[in-house]
This record gives C-alpha cells, sequence and structure tokens, in this order.
C-alpha cells in the first residue's frame, strides 16, 4: 500500500495517521482546483488504508474553494455509505469559513480541535 505520509503538491500538503483505528488526516495549505486531483488521490488511499473512519484536519487550510468543499461533502457521504464516521476540523474563520457559508457545517460534524473530533468518533469496532 502507497504511503500517505508524504503526498503534497507546491501548493498543499496532505498527511495521514492512525489515531485509535480512525484515520486521522491533515490538509496544508489550498485545496481548490489546481489541487483536486491530488485530494482525491489521497482521499482514496486514505479509505482503502484506514476505512470509512476518518478525521480531516483543516485548521492549516489557507484556502478552500467550492470543488474542494465538493470533495469534502463526498467523502463524507461515502463515509457513511460505507457505515463509517467522517469529522472535519476547521474554526469558523479563515479558508475553513466556507463550511459555514455552504451550510456543509451543519451536516458535516465539525471540531474545534482534533481532540474533540478524536473523543467524538464513534467505535470503528462498534459497527
Amino acid at each position: 500500500m502507497s504511503d500517505l505520509r508524504n503526498i503534497s503538491t507546491a501548493e498543499t500538503t496532505f498527511a495521514a495517521e492512525s489515531s485509535g483505528g480512525l484515520g486521522l488526516l491533515t490538509v496544508r495549505g489550498t485545496l481548490d482546483f489546481t489541487t483536486h486531483e491530488a485530494a482525491t488521490d489521497f482521499f482514496d488511499k486514505a479509505f482503502a488504508q484506514f476505512g470509512p473512519h476518518l478525521v480531516v484536519n483543516l485548521l492549516e487550510l489557507g484556502f478552500l474553494d467550492s470543488r474542494a468543499t465538493g470533495l469534502l461533502v463526498n467523502c463524507w457521504k461515502r463515509a457513511l455509505d460505507e457505515g463509517g464516521w467522517l469529522a472535519l476540523v476547521a474554526v469558523e474563520q479563515g479558508a475553513a469559513r466556507a463550511l459555514w457559508i455552504t451550510g456543509l457545517a451543519s451536516h458535516v460534524p465539525v471540531f474545534p480541535t482534533v481532540a474533540d473530533a478524536l473523543s467524538a468518533a464513534p467505535s470503528p469496532d462498534a459497527e
């Protein structure tokens, strides 16, 4: 299986690690049409490695466009369809503010810290 810890573009760094049976994914930089292909590849590999139980940390995101928001919605739907759970870590400011403007934050669980998201996650073994 390919290594998720070192995927990056000129604008974006993607990192992944396991935390309590969940995949903890971190996106730093830009998430937009220029990084869409790399981001899609990253999330596909994350689902393959960790399954549908994911926390996506967006606290270090500098820019988020509508295409990237759509990608996050698709990942959330995929996680639910596969019997999992996906949460975002973001605050209502900066790039992630788009999650609230678009209404996505009212559907997808969004937490202010990684620790909050991890503690709220259902156990992947409870299926």
